[in-house]
């Protein structure tokens, strides 16, 4: 069980496999990732739309997180909603706002079995690396790096940051191998050679 957010973590099955509507080959479908309960499309459409009675506004708390259960025909009505960003502009800060928000796991085009992308999933993007219809948004940073499934999308997020502080983040990221580390600002001036190069 996951201590964080109570979910099972179990491994996939054919079935999982079989549900997901995606190419082949992707290895997303058979990565362990944490068991949530599903939500049909028009059910996550009536819970999002419906009113809220003031003496029940106080008692909500956030949703639980679910992934999209869709038939053949919800499929069709569902848009899939690319968000794109170049890499450290607050993409993971916004999935997961948007997730609380909405209880809905979001999806990402990333190569699951590289390392900073399953501590993403393993931080609670459970939908790290997924592409398919059980996620409406999905992350990407086309076109700075390909992902590693190609999907189709109908909508559109284009998240922005000032480039220097995007830039500055990423170089953090490649330094440490991590989405929560920075260098000390003393070694911009030990790697001098290698910060020009990167930028």
């Amino acid at each position: 069980m996951d201590q964080d957010n109570g979910s099972i973590i179990r491994t996939s099955s054919k079935m999982d496999k079989i549900k997901a509507q995606s190419r082949e080959g992707n290895i997303a479908l058979e990565v362990d990732r944490p068991v949530l309960p599903n939500i049909s499309f028009e059910d996550l459409k009536r819970s999002l739309c419906d009113k809220i009675k003031p003496e029940d506004a106080k008692k909500l708390g956030k949703p639980p997180l679910k992934f999209l259960n869709l038939d053949e025909n919800e499929a069709y009505d569902q848009d899939t909603t690319i968000m794109v960003s170049f890499p450290r502009s607050g993409n993971t800060l916004l999935r997961a706002y948007l997730e609380k928000i909405m209880g809905l796991t979001s999806g990402s085009d990333c190569d699951i079995t590289k390392k900073l992308n399953k501590d993403l999933m393993l931080m609670g993007l459970a939908g790290e690396g997924l592409v398919d219809k059980r996620v409406m948004i999905v992350k990407t940073h086309y076109p700075e790096r390909y992902g590693k499934t190609k999907f189709y999308a109908e909508r559109a997020i284009l998240l922005v940051r000032n480039p220097v502080d995007a830039i500055t983040s990423l170089f953090n990221m490649v330094c440490t191998g991590s989405h929560n580390r920075s260098i000390h600002d003393e070694d911009y001036v030990s790697f001098q050679q290698l910060w020009s190069e990167f930028i």
